[in-house]
């Protein structure tokens, strides 16, 4: 299995290498050159993952709409591709799509999807010169390791932690909180995080429990959170996790409130799906009817892709934004000069406004905390932005 699925990724590589070879030749016609940008999330089975899925199509969006734009650098025609690997939400398989990437001379990319796989790839990309813009990535390590060529554009866990904190005593009201977390290197830095804010805060620790990043099997564990009689329950788990966990809360008759970020919201947003009325979502970005050209943005998304349209798309759309108005800025698509760059930007985006630290952390990110009533979610309080 690890060998078919490393050739998957090798051959996207290769595909890449030709249609490195296309753009040379095209350019010394001199017809257009062509600019590859990398995408690489972890894709698996559709209905599970829609992260990946919607931050690529917003991608696709972005290069599309940039290719309409008639953009020209260095006295060339240009059109920019989206070049998708899936690095299988592993690791491993993410250093294997980075160095695909650098052989196809990518002039950025875009993801990875998780912190732990942006964190895999970052010192490949950095040897290589080659900015790395995460649209998902919230892990506050992810920016800490000193790389010029790292941006975030979601705010780090430090700053959704104070936000959380804020939401549970001001907003909630909780006095007593339940914390798990699904075991990833994210996961666990929020939980901690979070639960020292909420000491800070005067506010008590019910019960800490982990479980496994892909486990399904939440019964036991809420049982346990159950007899600490929570008021509230924050946790962290993403995609197909929450499905589980939310059937497993109804189905041992867990009736505290519910509190998580933007990995827990579900498919059918801005619909509740299964989650319970007064359940709390903490999402990156503007309040919808606050981001500019979304109406349109939106009409867009819809006509071309089907997928799930979350906030990851537009911050994924946000980002192949900044690194097309960067090489025209420069007038330059060589990836060296490109984070320097990105560096000064001061970007509006779909997302909100966008500027990057020093660090490359996105400076005074927005987010939107969203409560359910009636089977929908209902913006109640932005911060930041």
């Amino acid at each position: 299995m690890i060998v078919s699925q490393s050739r998957r990724l090798i051959l996207a590589g290769a595909g890449a290498l030709m249609l490195g070879a296309t753009a040379r030749s095209a350019s010394a016609a001199g017809r257009e050159q062509i600019v590859n940008i990398g995408f690489a999330g972890g894709f698996g089975v559709r209905q599970q993952s829609n992260l990946s899925f919607g931050a690529r199509d917003g991608a696709l969006l972005a290069v599309d709409d940039a290719n309409l734009r008639g953009i020209v650098i260095g006295g060339k025609a240009t059109r920019f591709a989206l070049m998708v690997v899936d690095d299988q939400s592993e690791m491993n398989f993410a250093r294997i799509a980075a160095n695909s990437f650098v052989a196809a001379n990518v002039s950025g990319v875009i993801g990875h999807v998780s912190t732990d796989t942006s964190i895999a790839a970052a010192p490949i990309y950095a040897d290589a010169g080659i900015p790395m813009i995460s649209p998902t990535a919230t892990g506050r390590s992810l920016t800490t390791r000193g790389y010029k060529n790292v941006f975030q554009l979601l705010g780090n866990s430090e700053i959704t932690t104070s936000y959380l904190t804020e939401v549970s005593g001001q907003v909630i009201k909780a006095r007593r909180v339940a914390v798990l977390d699904n075991g990833t290197q994210l996961g666990a830095a929020l939980a901690d995080g979070y639960i020292a804010r909420l000491r800070q805060a005067g506010i008590e620790l019910a019960v800490r429990e982990s479980v496994g990043g892909k486990s399904s099997d939440f019964s036991a564990t809420l049982l346990r959170i159950k007899a600490a009689k929570p008021d509230l329950m924050f946790f962290t788990a993403i995609g197909p996790q929450v499905v589980a966990l939310l059937q497993a809360c109804k189905r041992v008759g867990l009736d505290c409130k519910l509190l998580s970020t933007g990995g827990g919201v579900n498919l059918e947003f801005p619909r509740t799906g299964l989650y319970p009325d007064g359940s709390s979502v903490l999402l990156h970005g503007l309040q919808v009817d606050r981001r500019p050209g979304y109406a349109e943005f939106e009409k867009s998304y819809r006509r071309k892709y089907d997928s799930a349209l979350t906030a990851y798309a537009m911050f994924s759309y946000d980002a192949v934004g900044m690194l097309v108005e960067a090489m025209r800025r420069l007038d330059s698509t060589d990836p060296r000069k490109l984070s320097a760059e990105l560096h000064k930007m001061q970007y509006r985006g779909m997302s909100g406004p966008v500027a990057f630290a020093a660090d490359g952390a996105q400076v005074n990110p927005p987010y939107t905390l969203y409560q359910a009533s009636q089977a929908q979610w209902q913006g109640v309080k932005s911060f930041g932005g």
